[in-house]
């Protein structure tokens, strides 16, 4: 024969190690949760890119892909210390508008010579010219399709760089991304082809697309 209090105890005791046990796995998926953020949070650092010629000036954020890119990353942590003495200049000076048959099936599929991938060629192009890199060691992050807002090396080891305006499927992965624009800040990026003189290059090989005025700008870790 089972006491009642026997039993009571027993029930009490049963109810208590659940409700630690909950307590425990809720604990655990909150130290998780912050792990993750905290994570995330230290992989993509935001670089503050303000364009100082244009009034009033405005600023495009990126996040940058620490941990993807650190080759990348340290080349630009030199560039925002440094950039005072370093840029020599720094400025945003091609700009590609989004042709309206942008990747269109009724056109060849080429860059070139009346293709549906240009020109023009649908980006922003900048530099980061300085005395101590003439180029940026490459880091082997290449998404098979570089995307609109993607921001990566304009090919090679250039120390150039561009934002995509529209999807790019037409490169494969041949380009390495480092950030991302943050998606609020597009729109100031395409307003830069919309709102500001461009002019063709039309003996160049491939026709380039330039800003009449480059425009400077500066960096800054948020």
């Amino acid at each position: 024969m089972i006491r009642r209090g026997a039993t009571d105890a027993t029930i009490v005791k049963n109810a208590t190690d659940i409700t630690k046990k909950r307590r425990q796995n809720t604990n655990a998926a909150i130290a998780a949760s912050v792990e993750q953020t905290n994570s995330s949070s230290n992989n993509r650092h935001i670089l503050s890119l303000t364009l100082d010629d244009i009034s009033p000036p405005i600023t495009i954020r990126i996040a940058v892909f620490k941990n993807e890119c650190p080759k990348a990353y340290e080349f630009l942590s030199y560039m925002v210390e440094y950039q005072h003495a370093e840029c020599k200049p720094c400025t945003i000076y091609r700009g590609e508008p989004v042709p309206s048959y942008w990747g269109s099936k009724d056109y060849p599929d080429r860059y070139f010579d009346g293709g549906r991938w240009g020109p023009p060629y649908a980006l922003v192009q900048g530099g980061l010219v300085n005395s101590k890199y003439k180029q940026v060691e490459q880091d082997n992050h290449r998404p098979k399709v570089l995307q609109r807002g993607m921001v990566a090396w304009a090919g090679g080891n250039s120390i150039h760089f561009f934002i995509a305006l529209a999807d790019h499927p037409e490169w494969g992965d041949f380009h390495t991304v480092w950030g991302e624009v943050l998606n609020g800040d597009m729109t100031l990026v395409d307003a830069l082809v919309k709102e500001h003189p461009l002019k063709v290059l039309e003996h160049n090989n491939p026709v380039l697309t330039n800003f009449v005025e480059p425009m400077r700008f500066h960096l800054k870790w948020e």
